[in-house]
């Protein structure tokens, strides 16, 4: 009886991102002016896909705070990810947490 046995010779990459969505999120985003002058914290969720070229689109804010979705519209459409875009039709849901500064 023969055996035999597989042993690869390098590691198998993964493409996960070396950093979570929400901190490349966090990079692009700044504590709104709109809840500057309550000082509140809070958490908002945001709905999106990333295009072919790794940009946020089709970005969805669920507050019910207008100038507050509009500024965060406004600060993430476009912006790159990196290790996401592959699969267009994905919807990914974030809770972004805004703390006072």
């Amino acid at each position: 009886m023969t055996q035999a046995y597989a042993a690869p010779t390098k590691p198998r990459k993964t493409k996960a991102p070396k950093t979570t969505l929400e901190q490349q999120l966090a990079q692009y985003i700044s504590y709104p002016d709109v809840l500057r002058p309550t000082q509140k914290s809070g958490v908002v969720v945001i709905q999106f896909r990333v295009n072919a070229q790794r940009e946020l689109c089709r970005l969805t804010v669920f507050s019910q705070n207008d100038q507050l979705n509009n500024s965060l519209i406004k600060q993430l459409t476009g912006k790159r990810l990196a290790g996401y875009g592959s699969d267009t039709t994905a919807v990914h849901t974030v809770r972004l947490r805004f703390q006072p500064e």
